[in-house]
């Protein structure tokens, strides 16, 4: 039947269909953004996870490598004394009004954190507290059985004291950072004629030798081209003995600047007085320990590894360890080798918290570490002393 004039009329005034999405497309639509947005979310985390984890893995590492380089390189060197030995040479009496800072009769001195020994069990803070109580180290019996009190005034000064738990390690050697001087006429009782004074001065504690004997002393005065001891040197010294400013570095673990654990060095500089603070060298070292390998059969190789307070025990009547006429204690002087391990951290976020505490072996100490998102590694090393040997 043909439509008539008025429903043509009436179509021509409708509305034409417009195109649209159905419900079921639009919820199909959804569920693929969603999809892909958690793809994406699910990438961005993985990637700044690992991101997280590379970055936390190279603090740690770059940390660790600094800081048992730094060891290395100094304790290697301990007990050089100009041309000479800590093993032939006399030290003056009252250099200094502690054992640690006066000591130049041995080329280490050390400290055992009290609870730390092989066997031991320790379990670490978070934000661990400095310690200022002497009798939380212990020590040979020449070195006052306790860490040496300078080491805790200087700490006070400067907010950097030691953490309990943690061992102490002091080298005694000749300041690398000052070339040494040569004489040029035969010594006085206390003054030596030289060919140059650069890097002397009075007040600072040196070391003449003509490397077969050695003397240590508090410099006097410098004047033109000489150099007066505090006290009689007690032999001559022919023309071309060297005069070298001593030293002793300290290291230690106290609280870094960001509240966590940090390796600390400070040194002596030739005075007896401490007068530089504390530096930190290496951030989030949490622990170290410290073994000494004794010589006890004249082999020049370690027979055995001991704390700092067994070495007393470990070379009694022990001949080979005898000490030289004149010097002081010995103990020390029979180590030939130290072995460090430190427990170093990275920065927090590396990796995810662990539900139960973590253990770390240091030289046989079981050292617990706070639960926390810390990426941790042991970093161990064995050091030859290159003066203690000859």
């Amino acid at each position: 039947m043909r439509p008539t004039l008025l429903n043509r009329a009436a179509q021509a005034t409708r509305p034409a269909r417009t195109g649209g999405f159905s419900l079921i497309e639009l919820m199909v639509a959804l569920v693929l953004g969603l999809i892909v947005t958690g793809a994406v979310i699910s990438t961005f985390i993985s990637v700044h996870s690992a991101s997280n984890d590379t970055a936390g893995i190279a603090e740690l590492a770059d940390n660790g490598r600094i800081a048992l380089d730094i060891l290395q390189q100094t304790v290697r060197s301990a007990g050089y004394m100009a041309c000479n030995s800590t093993l032939r040479q006399l030290v003056s009496p009252g250099l200094s009004p502690t054992p640690l800072t006066g000591d130049f009769t041995e080329a280490l001195s050390g400290y055992e954190a009290s609870g730390s020994a092989p066997g031991s069990a320790l379990t670490l803070q978070a934000l661990p507290p400095g310690d200022s109580s002497q009798g939380d180290w212990d020590s040979t019996p020449e070195l006052g059985g306790a860490l040496d009190s300078s080491v805790i005034s200087e700490g006070n000064m400067s907010n950097a004291l030691p953490i309990k738990g943690s061992d102490v390690i002091a080298v005694h050697t000749t300041y690398s950072q000052i070339a040494p001087v040569y004489t040029t006429a035969d010594s006085g009782a206390n003054t030596v004629s030289v060919q140059s004074t650069t890097g002397l001065a009075a007040g600072q504690l040196a070391v003449i030798s003509n490397c077969a004997n050695s003397v240590v002393d508090e410099i006097q005065g410098v004047s033109g081209s000489s150099v007066s001891f505090v006290q009689s040197l007690g032999e001559t010294f022919a023309p071309g003995a060297q005069i070298g400013v001593v030293d002793t570095f300290v290291f230690y673990i106290g609280k870094g600047t960001d509240g966590d654990g940090a390796l600390y060095s400070y040194s002596l500089a030739g005075n007896p007085t401490f007068t530089n603070p504390p530096a930190e060298i290496a951030p989030d070292i949490e622990n170290m320990q410290i073994l000494y390998g004794v010589d006890t059969t004249g082999s020049l190789a370690a027979t055995e590894y001991v704390t700092a307070d067994q070495l007393s025990n470990a070379v009694a009547s022990n001949p080979n360890c005898a000490p030289i006429a004149g010097t002081g204690g010995v103990e020390f002087n029979c180590v030939v080798s130290v072995k460090i391990a430190l427990l170093v951290a990275s920065p927090l976020y590396a990796i995810p918290k662990p539900t139960t505490a973590r253990t770390y072996n240091l030289l046989g100490t079981l050292v617990t570490a706070p639960i926390d998102t810390r990426l941790r590694q042991v970093f161990e090393t064995t050091i030859s002393l290159r003066n203690t040997t000859n």
